[in-house]
Order: C-alpha cells, then sequence, then structure tokens
C-alpha cells in the first residue's frame, strides 16, 4: 500500500475528495471507492492520528442510549456493533461489563432491569450473535465478580457484552486498506491548505505536501470535510449548526486486568435523561493493562491535548473507586482529542453529543459541493460515512450505485505484535510500517505502527533503550541523514512527552 503523491492526487478531477483521515473520513473514503467512485483522501497529520487516536476501544452496541431515552440511535448502534464484529473479527472481541447497583430507585436493579428489557426488545434482531441482550445479578454474584473494588451497600449488578477494539490503530489501518483496495488514492501528511470555490460552488481543494512542501490543486465534483474540530474553520462556517467541542480523555494505568470491564459512578452530575445520580466511568481490561475513561472537560481555546486534564480525572476516580489505586506514575499512556459537546458554566458543564453532525452546505447554506461531517464515536462511523456519501451522490451527475459498505468485510490486519527487545523483530515490523503501511516518519511507526508507547513498553531507564533502537533501525532502513535523524527524533519525543521518563 503506497501513499499517493501529490501529483496522483492532482492529475485528474475526481468525484469526491474526503479531507481528514480519521475513522470518519477513512470510513468516508471506504465507502465511496466501493461505489465506484473517485475517490481521494488526503490527512494532514498520520491516518488515525487525531481524535481517533483517543478512544476507550468499545464498541458500544446502544444500551446507554435508554438512559438519553434515544431508541434510534441504540438500534443503529447495536446493528453497527455487529457490522464491525462481522467485518473485523480479529480486531474487535465481545467484552462483558457490569456497573453495580445501589437501592430500589433509579440507580437498582428494577429500574436496570426494566431498561435491560426495553433495550433487548429494542435491539432484538440487531445484534450479532456473540452479543447478547442484558440484564441482572444479585448483590453476592456482583460482589464476586468486583472482588476488592465492589462498593459498599450495592444491591446487584447491570451485566451487558459490547465489543472491545483489540487495537485501534490497527482498525484505522484496516479501514485504509479497504479504502484503498476499493481504489481510493490516498495521502497521510498531506495538509488541505484552502478550499477551492468557482463562485459559491466548493470544487475541490489546495492541497501542500508537507514531506515536500509542494503544493497543487485538486479538483472534486464534491468534497467532504472529516476534519472533526477544523471543519468549522475550514469550511469558513457560522451560525448554530455548529457544534461546540470539549476534550476527552482516556487513561491507560499500569493495573493488570482480565475479564470483564466494569463501571463505577463518580460524583460528577450525569448528562442522561434519566439521570442514575453520577456520570459512569469505564474501567476496562485491555492489553494486559487497564484503560480508564471518558472524562470531559471544556476546550474553549480548541486545545486537543492538555495533561492538566488528567490530575482531576485521577481524583475523580479516587473518590469513586478508593480501592483501585491509581496514582500519578501509573498512568502509561493519556489519550486524548476533541469531541462534538456542549460546554456551559453548570454543574458538569460538559455534555457531549450522543449524535454526529452531518452538514449538508448545499442544503444550510446554498453552497454546493461542499458536506461536513463531525462524529462521535468509532461505532457508528460506518453508518454516518453512508449518509455523507449519499448526501454527496444526489450532487454527482451521474448515477451512484447504493453503498455495499454494510456487508464488506475489512482486509484482515491483526494485531502485528512485536518484540522490543527482539532487534530482528523490531526491524522487520518498521520494515512493514514503512513498506505496506504508509507510515511516513518515524512518529507513525512508534506511535500508530505499533502498540510499544501505549502500553508502557517505552518508559524508564528500558524503555529508553528501546527507543533508541527503533530511531536507529528506521534510520538504517530509510537512509535518513544525520539532519533527518535528529527532525525525526525531535518530532518523535515532541509526541511522547514525559511518557519515557
Amino acid at each position: 500500500m503506497k501513499r499517493s503523491s501529490l501529483r496522483d492526487l492532482t492529475s485528474d478531477p475526481m468525484d469526491v475528495l474526503v479531507i481528514g483521515g480519521g475513522i470518519y473520513g477513512l470510513m468516508t473514503a471506504r465507502d465511496a471507492a466501493l461505489r465506484g467512485l473517485t475517490v481521494g483522501l488526503v490527512e494532514r497529520d498520520d491516518f488515525g492520528g487525531g481524535a481517533s487516536h483517543n478512544s476507550l476501544k468499545i464498541m458500544h452496541g446502544g444500551i446507554r442510549y435508554i438512559q438519553h431515552l434515544d431508541i434510534g440511535r441504540l438500534r443503529a448502534s447495536a446493528r453497527e456493533q455487529a457490522f464491525w464484529q462481522r467485518a473485523a473479527p480479529d480486531l474487535i472481541r465481545p467484552l462483558d461489563f457490569l456497573i453495580p447497583l445501589f437501592g430500589h430507585g433509579v440507580k437498582g436493579p428494577e429500574a436496570f432491569l426494566a431498561a435491560a428489557m426495553l433495550y433487548r426488545l429494542a435491539s432484538a434482531g440487531l445484534r450479532g450473535p456473540d452479543y447478547g441482550g442484558a440484564g441482572i445479578v444479585g448483590p453476592s454474584e456482583a460482589r464476586r465478580r468486583l472482588g476488592d473494588l465492589a462498593p459498599d451497600a450495592l444491591t446487584g449488578g447491570g451485566v451487558w457484552r459490547d465489543g472491545q477494539i483489540l487495537d485501534a490503530n490497527r482498525l484505522n489501518l484496516a479501514c485504509l486498506k479497504g479504502a484503498v483496495g476499493a481504489g481510493a488514492r490516498a495521502a497521510n501528511h498531506m495538509e488541505a491548505v484552502a478550499l477551492r470555490r468557482d463562485g459559491q460552488r466548493v470544487v475541490g481543494a489546495r492541497l501542500r505536501d508537507r514531506l515536500t512542501g509542494d503544493e497543487g490543486e485538486v479538483t472534486a465534483r464534491v468534497t467532504v470535510s472529516c476534519t472533526g474540530a477544523a471543519a468549522r474553520e475550514l469550511a469558513e462556517g457560522e451560525g448554530e449548526a455548529w457544534p461546540g467541542f470539549a476534550r476527552a480523555t482516556n487513561v491507560v494505568v499500569d493495573r493488570p486486568a482480565d475479564g470483564a470491564g466494569f463501571g463505577i459512578v463518580s460524583r460528577d452530575r450525569s448528562d442522561a435523561a434519566v439521570d442514575r445520580g453520577g456520570r459512569m466511568y469505564f474501567v476496562t481490561p485491555w492489553q494486559g493493562r487497564t484503560i480508564i475513561g471518558t472524562h470531559e472537560a471544556p476546550a474553549p481555546d480548541g486545545v486537543a491535548r492538555d495533561d492538566g486534564d488528567v490530575a482531576p480525572f485521577l481524583r475523580e476516580i479516587e473518590i469513586a473507586c478508593p480501592a483501585l489505586a491509581i496514582r500519578p506514575e501509573d498512568v502509561l499512556w493519556t489519550y486524548q482529542g476533541l469531541i462534538p459537546a456542549d460546554v456551559d458554566d453548570g454543574r458538569g458543564g460538559v455534555r457531549r453529543h450522543t449524535r454526529g453532525a452531518l452538514i449538508d452546505h448545499r442544503d444550510l447554506e446554498g453552497v454546493p459541493g461542499l458536506i461536513s461531517v463531525m462524529g462521535v464515536k468509532y461505532t457508528t462511523a460506518r453508518l454516518i460515512a453512508e449518509r455523507a456519501i449519499d448526501a454527496a451522490a444526489r450532487q454527482i451527475e451521474r448515477p451512484v450505485s447504493t453503498s455495499p459498505s454494510l456487508s464488506t468485510p475489512l482486509p484482515p490486519v491483526g494485531l502485528a505484535p512485536v518484540d522490543p527487545d527482539d532487534p530482528a523483530a523490531l526491524a522487520a515490523r518498521i520494515r512493514s510500517a514503512f513498506e505496506e503501511e504508509m507510515a511516513q516518519t518515524l512518529e507513525d511507526v512508534v506511535l500508530r505502527r505499533t502498540p510499544l508507547a501505549e502500553t508502557g513498553a517505552l518508559r524508564g531507564q528500558k524503555g529508553a533503550a528501546r527507543l533508541s533502537r527503533l530511531e536507529e533501525s528506521a534510520a538504517s532502513q530509510r537512509g535518513w541523514d544525520a539532519a533527518h535523524r535528529v527532525s525525526q527524533r525531535a518530532a518523535l519525543r515532541h509526541a511522547l512527552g514525559g511518557v519515557t521518563r
């Protein structure tokens, strides 16, 4: 799989230009290509390197939308969860969850059982064969499953099954391969500097290759902006159709975990229509470690990463579940990214959106040729992509087939684990990342073509030695001169922040 050059992208007009290579951009390019459209996909940095890198790694089946009384969203999530399990069985696994229940009111087992029955009824025929319904267990069984983490006075447990993404970076890669395999031309480190216009109509974009500095213009019948928080600026948009954004944080902590995930109730108020008394955080096992999330904070300045969010998040977890005993030094990796949300000054002032935004600028502003997409979950990325290309098809002046994306599996890519202390295995993984997976920089390889940073393998003195071997092997394979080595190392160390300490 080779990166498309600027010339590849600009040589001929295309039907659809997709800007932004997160999960929504990847799935949009895939959907368009599967319909036989000519497609270009460009990403300013690396595929999946922005908000899509920030993930609790859960494919939600929709049970949480009972709280929001959103049955449509529930049904869509159940169907899409089943799609992902079929399409990428090497990267998605079923995972059982349990939340503690208290008393006999809205937080109790009776209320949860009613919600579980409604969920089973609403999602009947949509859930995959590996995903049952939901129900309750008694207090003794709930305490047995939670062990030392069981809170006092629980009266039962609510149980259900969701999907877990074993490696979000590999899932992004599978989606990229699916798009390219269907005919899309794709390039990372290719920036859309500005949209091109012919009167009111958007007719493509001006691109800058960030690896070479070259610029060129691409012509497209429809441009789909999947650039998240940057979509408004790119479209030069105003008005109420644009959502606000908050910064979401998930952390990987050095706690071995097996079996099920579980929920803990924080002191922050929930944003659900049926308020169970506090915001729910989830603690999930992942690669022999634990992921905890999701914490949300206002981001009025649009900054996607702020280490200052971690300390209050950990304090909230400590109050909600002291038995976890998470210390700052236990944090192996911090995921952060901007998500659509309403932000106000009240208690629990972030109210995350449960639905993504799809803006057809022809209908909204009389600007044909531009569609903006802002997603909220991995789970519904395929569905929103299909709707975006349905909207694009209405502006393309020739017949466009319906989407086959729901029935088309993703190319298998596997987890590709690597032993950082095996020089030959490490060199092979680096070579594959550059030659077969469109990695262009050292940061691409270390952060998104291996799990080493996320799993804490680059921490401390041992991690620093591994990182040096990574750098040396990559530089040797790519023939980097001394100056290029220095710049690649500096960019990687900046991206890693304090993780190697």
